[in-house]
């Protein structure tokens, strides 16, 4: 038997049932994002959130049924293996992926990994809304492509060089420090820095992107913001206070694998944010998803900045599309919150921004929740957890509170807390010697909001936000 979330038993092959519809929309969203997976483990979790009904049964005794079902459903209607986008901990596909209804077209590879490689890229290529030019490639995932290498073989590292390009889709993995600097005409016998300078604005970061000693660093679920802080009692503790952030930094994030070794994997060029940044932490945003190099030093990139369109302000500005409007309309309606990243993003932006607002504003009854400020032009309905951390909340009206314009960017800019019971804080650790703004911060430090009419503040999703760093 397994359980609702209000305690009611439900049969197992009707939980079974309902976690494979879930499962079903959940392997098509993650086909949307080229060469990305999904572990077991995480869609056990989404499966049993998302449906409200849990077991207590081991994850190996259940998930095969559910993927299967899933898997026939993708089969019925013609479409790809949907089950070659979910992989063990250490990235193999799972043994369900085998037994799974098969796709008329599926892959005929007599490898299971690359057979699974194969029906993965048909997944992407229906699916994907990033797909590169070209169509892609049959891709293994990072832990498998580094098992699989000989210890002495670089002659992918030479392919890629003769490339001279790598993106974030790529998910070429990299085994140590040695191996990335080369693509930048660096070649070492050793390196254990965080960084590698290659000229006055511009160095390769080596970030540890897991829990360890002396740094807490986050990337965003879009991958487009990474957010550095120190461990209390770390060896680099006073870093930030005394070094300046970084201007450009090319990214391979080190990572760590419940099981198998670590490797590094690109996650883009990013641009260090001053202005969301203190000596507590560090924020970087990502200009690039690509860079280009020859191997004997040269690189390039093409920064654009995407935070103007992660801004609220900015988004209420923004370009809309009325049929885009009326689709976010009927979505926030429906309880469904989830926008996406697609082609066009400013109008994708502006669109859902417009609906976001007038719930949020409505919501407040079109009035500041801190100043009392009533006149629309100063007002904006200011995302909690900021727009770039979470698709699946960015229609979400708890999510959000109507705040006027310099409100809105002492909270957007850090320099405003609003703590999860519901009042303001100002960081006067961030206020240097601007007597003018210290005064104005002064009027809005510790606040209660005032009470919207319906979907207040979820106090999770502001715990979330200071989580995040902000």
């Amino acid at each position: 038997m397994a359980t609702r979330i209000d305690g009611t038993e439900i049969e197992h092959s009707e939980a079974v049932d309902a976690w494979a519809e879930v499962a079903y929309e959940e392997l098509k969203r993650v086909a949307r994002t080229y060469n990305r997976v999904i572990r077991y483990t995480d869609l056990r979790d989404v499966v049993q959130e998302t449906t409200g009904i849990s077991t207590r049964m081991l994850m190996q005794h259940w998930i095969g049924n559910v993927l299967e079902i899933a898997a026939r459903k993708a089969a019925d209607a013609e479409e790809p293996p949907l089950t070659s986008l979910c992989v063990r901990t250490d990235g193999t596909i799972g043994g369900g992926y085998d037994r799974a209804p098969k796709f008329a077209h599926a892959s005929a590879e007599k490898d299971i990994e690359s057979r699974a490689a194969g029906d993965r890229l048909l997944c992407y290529r229906t699916y994907a809304t990033d797909m590169p030019v070209g169509g892609g490639t049959v891709t293994l995932t990072p832990e498998v492509q580094i098992r699989r290498r000989e210890a002495e073989d670089l002659s992918w590292l030479h392919e890629l060089i003769q490339s001279g390009t790598l993106s974030v889709g790529d998910r070429v993995p990299f085994h140590d420090h040695l191996e990335v600097a080369r693509l930048f005409g660096r070649d070492y016998k050793g390196h254990q820095r965080a960084t590698i300078r290659l000229d006055d604005f511009t160095e390769i970061w080596f970030p540890k992107m897991y829990p360890n000693d002396d740094w807490d660093n986050s990337l965003s679920s879009d991958g487009k913001t990474i957010v550095m802080r120190h461990v209390d009692d770390g060896r680099y503790r006073n870093v930030l206070e005394t070094e300046p952030i970084r201007h450009y930094v090319i990214t391979f994030g080190q990572m760590k694998p419940s099981s198998g070794g670590r490797y590094y994997d690109f996650l883009g060029v990013f641009e260090g944010a001053p202005h969301l940044s203190d000596s507590t932490r560090w924020v970087y945003q990502r200009v690039s998803d690509t860079v280009r190099f020859d191997g004997d030093g040269d690189f390039s990139f093409d920064p654009i900045r995407s935070q103007p369109l992660q801004d609220d302000q900015t988004a209420e500005t923004a370009d809309s599309d009325p049929r885009l409007v009326a689709r976010y309309q009927e979505e926030l309606e429906a309880g469904r919150y989830a926008v996406e990243d697609e082609v066009g993003v400013s109008k994708v932006r502006g669109s859902s921004q417009q609906v976001f607002a007038k719930a949020v504003k409505d919501n407040y009854q079109w009035e500041c929740a801190v100043t009392g400020i009533r006149t629309k032009a100063f007002l904006v309905a200011s995302h909690i957890v900021p727009w770039a951390a979470d698709t699946e909340i960015r229609l979400d009206p708890s999510n959000g509170i109507c705040l006027s314009t310099f409100v809105d960017r002492a909270f957007d800019s850090g320099y405003l807390t609003i703590t999860p019971e519901g009042r303001t804080a100002v960081r006067w650790d961030k206020v240097t010697d601007d007597p003018i703004l210290r005064s104005e911060l002064s009027r809005i430090d510790d606040i209660e909001l005032a009470k919207p009419t319906s979907c207040p503040p979820d106090p999770a999703k502001l715990l979330r936000r200071q989580q995040l760093g902000y």
